[in-house]
C-alpha cells in the first residue's frame, strides 16, 4: 500500500505540473450532490455506495450499484494524497463519473467518511487499466459524463471495436464509446494505446474513439497527450479517432500523439465519416507516421460527409517524422483533408503554423500547413493563418502552406507568410499556396514572403516555382490577392513566377496586388510577378509593380513573363518599375498569341528597359490603347521575320526609342499621359476620350465604367471629369 500510495503522490504532482497551463483558464465547474460514494482506501465494497460515510472502494461496483442519472463521486485521499483506481471500467448507463471530490474517513474505530467537492485537478485521481485492456469502454444508447480524471494505461490490442471489411481494428485505448452520446470533459488522457502490439489488426483512436456519437457527444477542456493509436504497423488518430461521429472535441489541448510506428493517419485527431465540429484546440506537435507514410500531422479527415474545423491552433505536428517510403508522399503537417472519394469542408479562423509534410529525404512532401483533395463546392477555406510550414524540408515539395489537389473550393481571406513548398530539396513549387487541377476560387487572400525554394539566409540548391502562388492543369481564378514579397527561390538556381507561376490549364487572374516579387536570387529567373506557361490566361485589372525577374544575368519577364500559351489576353493592368536583366523588364512574351488592351506600362527602366519584349516565333500578339511610358524601348521584336506584333491607338511618351523593328503601331495618340504617382490619369491627361472601343472592355482597373465621356480613355485607367462649380455667395 506504502509503494502504491508513493506512485499515486508522484503520478498526481507530475501531472498536476504539466497541466497547469492547460487547466488555469477553465470555467468553472458546476457539482452537484452525489448519488454514490467511492474512496480507494479505508473502504470496501459492501454496500450499495449511496453513504457517504461508507464509500465504496471500487469504480465498477459504485457503476454497477448505480441507477441512470446518478451522479458517482470518486475522491481523493485528504493524507493519503490522490489515488490510483486500477481498473478498466464498463459504462452502460447515462451515469455521471466526477472526480472532484476529497474524502475524509475521521472515525479510527469505524472509519466513517465525509466527501468534499474540489476544483478540478486531474491529477488527483487516476484511472490506470495498467496496461491490459481498455480504461473507460461506453456502449448503448445512453448519455454518461466523465468528468475530472487522469485516464492512463490503456491498451486495446485484441479488443476490437473500429469495423473492417474482415476483422474489426483495435480502437479506444483510454475512452472507447460505441453508439453513445458521452461528455468527456477535463481529463487528462495519457499514455494510452488503440493497440501497443497489434496481434491481427491495426490501432485507432490512442486516447479517445467515438463510433456513432450524435452531435450532443462532446470531447471538452481536456489534455490529451503522449497517445499512440499503432505502436506496430498503421494507426488512426493518435489522440482521437471520430468514426461515423457529428461529436463535438472542442477546447482540448492535443499534443505529442502519434498515429503509427511506420504508417500513420492523423497524429492528433482522426475523422472517418461524419459531421463532426473540431473547434477551439491547441493540436501541437503531434505526428502522423514515422517510417512510411504520414497524413495529417495534426487532423485527418476521410469522409464522405463535411467536418467542420475552426478556431484552433495547429502547430508543430508532422506528417511524418522519418524518412519515409520514396514511392510514397506524405501529406498535411497541419491538417490532411481528403474526399472519399468526394467531400465538402470548412476550415476557417484556424492558426496553423509550424507544420511539416516531409522532413527527411527521399520522400516527396505536399501541403505543409494544409492538404486538400477530392473537395467539392461549396467548400470553404478562409480566414486561416498559415504561417512557417513546409511542405518539403529536404526533398521536394508542394505547397508550403496549401496544397489543393483535384477540387472545387474557395479559398478566400487567408494570410499565408512564411512559407516554403521546399527548405533544401530538388524542386519546390507553391510556396504558399499549389493547385493542382480542379476549379479552384483564390479570393482576398495575403500571401507575402514565401518561397518555392529555402527561405531567406538559407543555403539552398532548389529549383523553385511559383513564390506565392503555383497553379498546375486547373480551371481556376486568382482574384482580389495581396500577393507581396514573395520567391521562387532563394537559391542561385532557376526560379520561376516570383508571385505567381501557372504552368497549364485555363486561368483568370484579376484585381491583384502583385509587388516586390523576385523569380530567382541567382541569374536564372523568369517572370518575377508572374510566369504563365503554355496556359490560356485573362489578366484583368491587376497592379504588377515592383518584381524582379532575377539577381542574375538572365532574367525574363520582371513583371509578367508569356512562354508557349496558346492565347493570352492583358486588359486594364499597371506594369511598373519592374526588373529583368534580359528580356522585358515589363513584360517578355515567347512563342505565345494574345492581345493586350488598356494597360498602363510604365518605369520599367531597371534591366534591359523594355516595356514590352516579344521573342521567338509569336504569332499575333496586338496591343490595343495601352499607354507605354519611360523605357529605354517601349516595344520590342527581337524575331520581325517569325513573329508579328501590331500596336494601335498607343500613347507612347518618355521613352529612348518607342519601338523597334517589326512593330507596325498605328493610330498613335501624341498625349501627354500625365500620370499621376498611382499611375492614373491626371486632369488633362492627352489619353482621355482617346481610345477605340472594345466591345469586351466596359471597366477600368477600379471597377469604373468604361467609357466615362463620350470615347474610352488609354491606359488602365478611365478618368474621372472633372468640373468646377462656380462659388455663390449669399447676402447676409
Amino acid at each position: 500500500m506504502k509503494q502504491r500510495l508513493l506512485l499515486a503522490l508522484a503520478l498526481g504532482v507530475g501531472l498536476t505540473l504539466l497541466v497547469s497551463a492547460t487547466m488555469s483558464n477553465r470555467p468553472t465547474r458546476a457539482q452537484g450532490t452525489c448519488d454514490r460514494y467511492v474512496l480507494g482506501i479505508d473502504s470496501g465494497d459492501t454496500t450499495d455506495c449511496s453513504d457517504e460515510r461508507y464509500p465504496c472502494r471500487t469504480v465498477q461496483y459504485a457503476i454497477d450499484q448505480a441507477g441512470n442519472g446518478d451522479v458517482i463521486c470518486v475522491a481523493k485521499h485528504s493524507l493519503a494524497g490522490p489515488l490510483v483506481y486500477e481498473e478498466r471500467l464498463i459504462i452502460t448507463k447515462s451515469i455521471t463519473l466526477d472526480g472532484a471530490w476529497d474524502a475524509m474517513c475521521v472515525d479510527p474505530s469505524d472509519l466513517t467518511c465525509s466527501f468534499t467537492a474540489i476544483p478540478c485537478d486531474p491529477g488527483n485521481v487516476t484511472l490506470d487499466a495498467q496496461g491490459c485492456g481498455r480504461v473507460i469502454s461506453i456502449s448503448g444508447n445512453i448519455t454518461p459524463t466523465i468528468d475530472c480524471f487522469t485516464i492512463t494505461g490503456g491498451n486495446a490490442a485484441g479488443q476490437g471495436g473500429d469495423p473492417g471489411t474482415t476483422i474489426d481494428n483495435d480502437a479506444g485505448g483510454g475512452i472507447y464509446s460505441r453508439n453513445a452520446a458521452p461528455t468527456i470533459i477535463y481529463h487528462v488522457i495519457t499514455s494510452t494505446y488503440g493497440c501497443e502490439i497489434c496481434p491481427v489488426s491495426y490501432g485507432r483512436g490512442g486516447g479517445v474513439y467515438l463510433l456513432d456519437a450524435p452531435a450532443t457527444a462532446v470531447i471538452s477542456n481536456n489534455l490529451i497527450a503522449n497517445n499512440v493509436a499503432d505502436e506496430s504497423t498503421w494507426g488512426q488518430g493518435g489522440g482521437i479517432m471520430l468514426r461515423d461521429s457529428d461529436a463535438q472535441v472542442l477546447s482540448n489541448t492535443i499534443e505529442y500523439n502519434r498515429a503509427g510506428h511506420s504508417a500513420g493517419y492523423g497524429g492528433g485527431i482522426a475523422v472517418k465519416d461524419g459531421t463532426p465540429t473540431i473547434a477551439d484546440n491547441d493540436i501541437l506537435h503531434n505526428v502522423a507516421g514515422q517510417g512510411v507514410q504520414g497524413l495529417g500531422g495534426g487532423i485527418f479527415v476521410w469522409s464522405t460527409t463535411p467536418a467542420t474545423i475552426e478556431r484552433n491552433l495547429i502547430a508543430y505536428n508532422q506528417a511524418i517524422n522519418g524518412p519515409g517510403d520514396p514511392v510514397l508522399t506524405s501529406r498535411g503537417g497541419g491538417i490532411c483533408y481528403l474526399g472519399n472519394p468526394t467531400v465538402s469542408a470548412v476550415i476557417r479562423d484556424n492558426t496553423i503554423r509550424y507544420n511539416l509534410a516531409s522532413p527527411l529525404a527521399p520522400q516527396h512532401g505536399e501541403g505543409g500547413g494544409i492538404y486538400l483533395s477530392g473537395l467539392v463546392t461549396p467548400s470553404l477555406v478562409s480566414g486561416n493563418t498559415l504561417e512557417g510550414n513546409i511542405a518539403g524540408h529536404n526533398d521536394d515539395g508542394d505547397g508550403g502552406g496549401i496544397y489543393v489537389d483535384d477540387s472545387e473550393a474557395t479559398i478566400a481571406d487567408n494570410h499565408l507568410f512564411d512559407n516554403s513548398a521546399t527548405w533544401a530539396g530538388g524542386v519546390g513549387q507553391g510556396g504558399g499556396l499549389f493547385v493542382n487541377g480542379g476549379a479552384v476560387l483564390l479570393q482576398s487572400n495575403v500571401i507575402t514572403s514565401n518561397f518555392g525554394a529555402g527561405f531567406p539566409g538559407f543555403p539552398s540548391t532548389a529549383t523553385g516555382y511559383g513564390g506565392g502562388v503555383a497553379i498546375s492543369g486547373s480551371l481556376s481564378i486568382v482574384q482580389d490577392n495581396w500577393i507581396v514579397g514573395n520567391g521562387g527561390t532563394n537559391a542561385d538556381n532557376l526560379g520561376a513566377g516570383g508571385g505567381i507561376y501557372v504552368y497549364s490549364g485555363t486561368l483568370q487572374i484579376a484585381g491583384n496586388t502583385i509587388a516586390e516579387n523576385r523569380a530567382s536570387a541567382g541569374d536564372n529567373g523568369f517572370g518575377g510577378g508572374i510566369y504563365l506557361d503554355q496556359t490560356r490566361s485573362w489578366l484583368e485589372a491587376n497592379t504588377i509593380v515592383d518584381n524582379m525577374a532575377a539577381d542574375g544575368s538572365n532574367g525574363r519577364g520582371g513583371g509578367v513573363r508569356i512562354g508557349i500559351c496558346p492565347i493570352f489576353t492583358m486588359t486594364n493592368n499597371i506594369i511598373a518599375r519592374n526588373d529583368a536583366s534580359a528580356r522585358g523588364s515589363g513584360i517578355a512574351v515567347a512563342y505565345s498569341t494574345g492581345q493586350l488592351a488598356h494597360n498602363t506600362i510604365a518605369e520599367n527602366l531597371a534591366g534591359d528597359g523594355i516595356g514590352v519584349r516579344v521573342d521567338f516565333a509569336s504569332s499575333g500578339v496586338v496591343l490595343y490603347n495601352n499607354i507605354i511610358a519611360s523605357h529605354t524601348v517601349g516595344i520590342s521584336n527581337t524575331n520581325p521575320g517569325g513573329s508579328t506584333v501590331g500596336a494601335k491607338y498607343t500613347l507612347f511618351e518618355s521613352n529612348g526609342t518607342n519601338y523597334g523593328a517589326g512593330v507596325n503601331s498605328t493610330y498613335e495618340i501624341p498625349g501627354p499621359a500625365l500620370l499621376q504617382p498611382n499611375y492614373h490619369l491626371g486632369p488633362g491627361s492627352g489619353a482621355i476620350d482617346q481610345a477605340v472601343t472594345l466591345y469586351w472592355v466596359t471597366t477600368d482597373i477600379d471597377g469604373d465604367s468604361r467609357p466615362i465621356g463620350p470615347a474610352p480613355d488609354i491606359g488602365a485607367d478611365e478618368a474621372w471629369r472633372w468640373v468646377f462649380l462656380p462659388l455663390v455667395l449669399r447676402n447676409s
